[in-house]
């Protein structure tokens, strides 16, 4: 009978204190900052971009502003702009060979525009319309720990 309630006044002690252990840590999760989804944090990112520093205007950017046009694959382009700035350049659908055959470029007027624009590959004549222009952002790399063991 002795071990009945010792065992039953242990019980409740270890019930008790999980209790309010789990009302305390509950109080301060509430106070504690959550960490943000990676979704969150690139929506952030987007949020604060002011499109105009790269001086996209109704899908367009101005063709003497451009230095280079660089494919990194058969439907991506990155545009280096004067002033150090990059916008990604989308084709509406995969365009092969541009990359490694290369491209010339139509347009009409002095603007680059998606929707209207086209890239030929060269060669083959194959044609490509521009989907959207869009301001690159590099994102830094946070440095690695040296001890991950």
């Amino acid at each position: 009978m002795n071990i009945a309630k010792y065992l039953l006044s242990v019980a409740a002690v270890a019930f008790f204190s999980a209790t309010s252990l789990s009302a305390e840590m509950s109080s301060s999760d509430q106070n504690a900052v959550q960490p943000q989804s990676l979704a969150d944090q690139a929506k952030g990112i987007e949020d604060s971009i002011d499109v105009s520093d790269w001086k996209i205007r109704n899908g367009c950017v101005m063709l003497r502003r451009i230095k280079r046009i660089r494919f990194v694959d058969d439907q991506t382009a990155l545009l280096s702009m004067r002033g150090k700035k990059q916008i990604v350049l989308r084709l509406q659908r995969n365009c092969p060979g541009i990359k490694n055959t290369g491209f010339m470029h139509r347009t009409v007027g002095s603007r680059l525009c998606s929707g209207f624009d086209r890239f030929t590959v060269m060669g083959t004549g194959y044609s490509c319309r521009v989907e959207s222009l869009e301001p690159y952002i590099e994102i830094e790399e946070l440095p690695r720990d040296q001890n991950l063991d």
